[in-house]
């Protein structure tokens, strides 16, 4: 078991130099550097729990150590990336990950000048940061899963968040009840051979042996005009689209059904009279929209910048209007306008006083 451990940790980071060179010949790393990271992190942690490394004791092995108490915001960071393409990190879980990492390093750096008694107060603080990001890992994809209009990413975020997620929140549990002790030899041994199995999945997966699970993790490149041209949709499949489109647009724009703020796939499909693969496909394939919350909020965002341009409205609290339109809540609405337009809905209104305002979509958004 002692040539057995060693072997499958140095497998294990062999796999990730493999990840790393494949995504750096394919291209497209900056898409990529949420998992580029996540990858980092699973390496240190290959390292640092080695018994052979006391990356504790050791300055050197610093840039290890922070990788490895990273890895719960890092992932946190790739789930809502892959599962809600939601690049946005708000103040509070960047103020966690310091309290984690700072209480981390207070924790397992032997070369600290930490009062004994502090050590398992700042580990358990740390354990506690991680716990909740894993947590809301996923709670995140539980609540975006009907949204998600791609079908691939809605089975692939069991595998990412489910399984990776819990594998995760099991091997913080170990080390709460170890604290600083060694695992047991088997367990060692059993916990770097899933990890070793994860990598290699993660392989496969970017190796194009499942293409599908490339479309749902990474934003696919639109669609040229001479690839549709090649691959035309047959002209009956067009007709009947354009029907469809025709229809959900009455439900949407003169209906107002996104006024609804409970609006679902399942609701909408229902309304339009068609089964929710076919509402997901449309949405997806022909008006390009990979989450059903950005379809929906498109059409609130055009009743609000309407209405705030309209002068007979411009007393009426932005609050109001946004509530009135089917947001639920301020923030969510400030967000999207913010990271569609570029700019705050105040603003905005301010602009609109002084005259008539253009908005265009800032850069990257369907």
């Amino acid at each position: 078991m002692n040539l057995i451990e060693p072997f499958l940790r140095g497998a294990g980071i062999a796999m990730v130099v493999l990840l790393f060179l494949v995504i750096a010949v394919r291209g497209g790393w900056r898409l990529r550097i949420d998992l580029l990271l996540m990858l980092s992190c699973v390496a240190a942690y290959l390292a640092c729990s080695s018994p052979a490394l006391l990356c504790g004791a050791e300055p050197g092995a610093l840039p290890l150590v922070l990788a490895a108490l990273a890895f719960p915001f890092v992932f946190w960071r790739l789930a809502s990336v892959v599962l809600e393409d939601d690049r946005h990190i708000p103040w509070l879980a960047w103020t966690a990950a310091a309290v984690m990492v700072t209480c981390g390093l207070l924790a397992v750096l032997d070369y600290l000048p930490v009062p004994p008694n502090w050590r398992p107060v700042s580990g358990g603080l740390s354990k506690l940061m991680a716990i909740g990001f894993l947590g809301s890992a996923g709670v995140r994809a539980w609540r975006s899963r009907e949204g998600d209009l791609i079908d691939a990413r809605r089975r692939l975020r069991w595998i990412v968040v489910g399984a990776l997620g819990f594998y995760s929140l099991a091997v913080i549990m170990v080390e709460i009840y170890l604290q600083r002790a060694a695992p047991p030899p088997w367990l060692d041994l059993l916990n770097i051979s899933l990890i070793d199995l994860a990598l290699l999945a993660n392989a496969v997966l970017l190796l194009d042996m499942r293409p599908q699970a490339q479309e749902a993790l990474f934003k696919p490149a639109p669609v040229s005009s001479k690839a549709a041209e090649a691959d035309p949709l047959p002209a009956a499949m067009v007709d009947a689209d354009a029907v469809l489109i025709d229809r959900l647009a009455i439900l949407m724009r003169d209906q107002h059904l996104y006024r609804d703020p409970e609006l679902s796939v399942k609701s909408l499909a229902s309304a339009l009279e068609v089964p929710e693969y076919v509402l997901r496909r449309l949405i997806l394939a022909r008006l390009g929209h990979r989450h059903f919350a950005t379809f929906v909020n498109d059409y609130r965002l055009q009743e609000v910048t309407a209405r705030m341009a309209d002068p007979a409205l411009n007393r009426r609290p932005i609050l109001t209007l946004a509530l009135e339109a089917g947001f639920g809540s301020i923030g969510p609405f400030n967000r999207f306008f913010r990271e569609r337009y570029g700019m705050t809905p105040s603003e905005f209104r301010e602009r609109c006083m002084l005259g008539p305002v253009t908005l265009e979509s800032s850069p990257g958004q369907t």
